[in-house]
């Protein structure tokens, strides 16, 4: 199994420091990093600087957020390809395909804690601890068109240099990882940028995915919880790449991931998800 750099998220604190804690932890069990999907989605609204600030302060390894494109070519931090799900009853604008807003139009909606739907840049302005190390953002690509423009985002605020083993944050993660369902957005970001690291995921896995995990040259790989089996995990070992599994959002699932074994796994509420698994280290 690919090895992650070892953070404080990687074993729960057992005190207020903030340093990692170790007191009843078996030696023989490597404890998953945790990804905070949408920022901290069970407590704060999905996809906000709130969510996001949440995951951080709860102690997330990694965050995770998805992009859609506006009707003017903007990025757009939402899950969904329409905003009726997360529009708060109040908002503005509680209605409407994403693609057919402008960014000025979706920057109305509010959706929920009177939050606004927040762009890239201000998600990656929010991934930083309070000590300054950079929390690894994993960018799903929801519309496939909208690589582009992450890629544009991403190679302002890094360098090449910044995705170096040598050149990474002090958690020893490149700042960020390019994450898709789809192929063709993870070819386009091997192609024009090949050290931002992607991330292939799906809901089974299949030998065709498998095939498109090399071909990618992918160093993560996502499954659902429910649909991974013990050959995912030994495959993934086989190939090298980051094995996360997603997303637990219950006890079973949670442990189930932690059977299975994985190096990530992605969970809605961290905090939650970080206490869990200190009771079962023990």
């Amino acid at each position: 199994m690919s090895k992650l750099a070892t953070s404080a998220s990687d074993v729960p604190s057992s005190g207020t420091s903030g340093a990692p804690g170790t007191a009843g932890v078996r030696p023989d069990r490597r404890i998953p990093q945790l990804v905070g999907h949408r920022g901290a989605a069970a407590v704060e609204p999905e996809n906000t600087l709130l969510s996001f600030r949440r995951g951080v302060a709860d102690g997330s390894a990694w965050l995770e957020c998805d992009v859609h494109l506006s009707a003017d070519g903007r990025d757009v931090i939402i899950h969904d390809a329409t905003i009726d799900r997360t529009a708060q009853e109040n908002s503005p604008l509680r209605t409407g395909t994403v693609a057919e807003l402008t960014r000025e139009q979706l920057d109305r909606v509010l959706v929920g804690g009177d939050q606004h739907i927040p762009t890239l840049d201000e998600v990656l302005d929010a991934a930083v601890r309070p000590d300054g190390t950079r929390v690894p953002l994993l960018v799903e690509i929801k519309a496939p068109a909208a690589i582009d423009l992450v890629l544009e985002i991403v190679g302002r605020r890094f360098t090449p240099e910044d995705f170096a083993a040598d050149g990474a944050d002090a958690s020893g993660q490149p700042p960020v990882t390019i994450l898709s369902f789809h192929a063709e957005p993870l070819a386009a970001a091997l192609e024009r940028a090949p050290w931002i690291p992607r991330m292939r995921t799906t809901t089974a896995t299949s030998p065709e995915f498998w095939q498109s995990v090399q071909q990618l040259q992918a160093t993560q790989v996502g499954v659902r919880i429910a649909d991974a089996r013990q050959v995912d995990v030994e495959r993934a070992r086989q190939l090298g790449v980051i094995l996360n599994l997603w997303t637990a959002r219950s006890e079973e699932e949670l442990e189930r991931a932690l059977e299975l074994g994985c190096d990530t796994i992605t969970v809605d509420d961290p905090a939650w998800a970080r206490e869990r698994i200190t009771q079962r280290s023990r």
